[in-house]
C-alpha cells in the first residue's frame, strides 16, 4: 500500500511541474519583444545622376611626317616610339643633288651681281658725259634700262639661290610638335617622295583626346542644362580606367560633332585631358564619368535598404499601424550609397534600412536615419543590423 501511495505522490508532483513549466512557457511565447530597426524618411528632391561612357583615348594632334622633297634616307636620328621635341631633327636625306643646284645657283648670283656693277659704272659714266654734252641723253636713257633690266635679273637669281637652300634645308626633316613617334618610321636606305612618303608618323601626347557618343536625348538634356552651349554641361569630367581606379586629372568638353552619326543614332563628343605623365595612351579605352545630368524630384533610397530576390526589388515599407511590409519596387542606377528607385515609393514614405529581415509583424522600434547618417555611419546607426 505504502509503494503504491508513493508512485501516485511523485507521479501528481511530476505533473504538477509540467503544467507550471508549461504555463510558465506559454506566457512567455505571448510576449514579444521589440525589434530594432534602422529606419530613413524617403524625400524626393533633384538629384545629380551621374552618366558613363565608353570612351577612346586619341591623340589631339597625329599627322604623318612627309618630307618636302624627295630624296633617299641617309640617316636616322630617332627611332620609332621615341618622345621627341618640336624642331628635332628626325631624318638626313641624300643632299648631293640639292647641294650642286645651290651651288649653280650662288654661281650665277654671283655673276648676275657683277653685270649690275658694270651696268652701274656705265650709267655713271654716261650720266656724267651727257652733263659734258659728250653723248646724247638717249644713250644715257638706254643705259638705265639696261641696269635696271640687269637688277631684275640679279633678284631673279637671288631667289633661285634661297629655294636652293630651302630645298637645302629641308634634306634635315624635322618634328612639327612635341609629341612621341609611332613605330612605323622607314628604315634607312627608303626612297622618299616629297610630299607622299610618311617617313613617320607623330602623335601628340599632352594634352589628349578622349572620343564618346551620347543619344539625341542625352544630348538636348545636356545643353539645356549648359544654358544652351553645347559644351557647358562637360566642364568637370573624369575617367575610370578598366581596373577601377579614377584619372587624377579632370577634363573638359572641347568639341561637339555639328550633326548625328547615321549609323548609331548619336553625336560624337571630344573631351580634353591633360596628360603630363604619358599615362593615356592613343587607342587605350576608359569610361567618361558626368555628372552634369540633374533628375527632378528624384527617389533615391539607401542601397543596403533593396532586398533582391529572383530578379525582383522589394522594400521594406512602415505602413501608418506602424507595421512593416514588403512592398516590390522598380530600380534604377546607383547613386554613391543611394539607389534610384522609379517607381514603387514616393516622397515621405517611411522605410527599413536594417533589421527588415525580423521585422514583418513584429512590434518595431525605430531609429530613424538621415542622409548624413547613410553617407557618414557611425556605430548609433549599425544597432539594427
Amino acid at each position: 500500500m505504502w509503494g503504491k501511495h508513493k508512485f501516485l505522490t511523485v507521479g501528481a508532483a511530476i505533473v504538477a511541474a509540467a503544467v507550471f513549466i508549461t504555463g510558465c512557457g506559454g506566457q512567455q511565447g505571448g510576449e514579444k519583444q521589440p525589434v530594432s530597426v534602422n529606419t530613413y524618411r524617403v524625400t524626393a528632391e533633384d538629384t545629380i545622376v551621374p552618366a558613363e561612357y565608353s570612351g577612346v583615348v586619341s591623340a589631339t594632334d597625329k599627322v604623318p611626317v612627309m618630307p618636302k622633297i624627295s630624296g633617299r634616307v641617309l640617316e636616322k636620328y630617332v627611332q620609332g616610339g621615341q618622345p621627341v621635341a618640336a624642331g628635332q631633327a628626325l631624318f638626313r636625306l641624300d643632299s648631293r643633288s640639292y647641294q650642286a643646284a645651290l651651288n649653280a645657283a650662288k654661281a650665277n648670283e654671283a655673276q648676275a651681281a657683277a653685270n649690275l656693277a658694270n651696268q652701274e659704272l656705265n650709267l655713271r659714266r654716261y650720266r656724267t658725259l651727257a652733263d659734258q654734252d659728250a653723248i646724247s641723253m638717249q644713250t644715257v636713257t638706254d643705259q638705265e634700262a639696261a641696269t635696271a633690266q640687269q637688277s631684275a635679273a640679279l633678284e631673279a637669281n637671288s631667289a633661285q639661290v634661297a629655294a636652293a637652300q630651302d630645298n637645302m634645308d629641308d634634306t634635315i626633316v624635322y618634328a612639327p610638335f612635341s609629341g612621341t613617334l609611332n613605330v612605323d618610321d622607314v628604315p634607312i636606305g627608303t626612297f622618299a617622295t616629297a610630299g607622299s612618303t610618311a617617313l613617320v608618323t607623330i602623335s601628340s601626347t599632352n594634352p589628349v583626346f578622349v572620343e564618346f557618343s551620347i543619344s539625341e536625348a542625352e544630348y538636348l538634356k545636356m545643353v539645356k542644362a549648359g544654358n544652351g552651349s553645347p559644351t557647358a554641361w562637360g566642364d568637370h569630367l573624369k575617367l575610370r580606367f578598366s581596373d577601377g581606379t579614377e584619372y587624377a586629372y579632370e577634363g573638359h568638353v572641347a568639341q561637339v560633332n555639328h550633326g548625328m552619326d547615321g549609323s548609331s543614332g548619336s553625336i560624337i563628343v571630344k573631351a580634353v585631358f591633360d596628360n603630363p605623365e604619358n599615362l593615356l595612351l592613343p587607342g587605350m579605352y576608359a569610361t567618361v564619368l558626368s555628372d552634369a545630368q540633374v533628375k527632378r524630384k528624384a527617389v533615391t533610397v539607401p542601397q543596403r535598404a533593396v532586398q533582391q530576390t529572383l530578379g525582383k526589388y522589394f522594400i521594406s515599407v512602415i505602413d501608418e499601424d506602424g507595421n512593416a511590409k514588403q512592398k516590390e519596387v522598380k530600380v534604377g542606377q546607383q547613386i554613391g550609397k543611394f539607389w534610384l528607385i522609379t517607381d514603387g515609393l514616393q516622397d515621405g514614405d517611411i522605410i527599413i534600412v536594417d533589421g527588415y529581415q525580423k521585422a514583418n509583424g513584429a512590434k518595431l522600434t525605430q531609429h530613424l536615419l538621415t542622409k548624413d547618417d547613410i553617407l557618414n555611419p557611425s556605430d548609433a546607426d549599425g544597432q539594427a543590423k
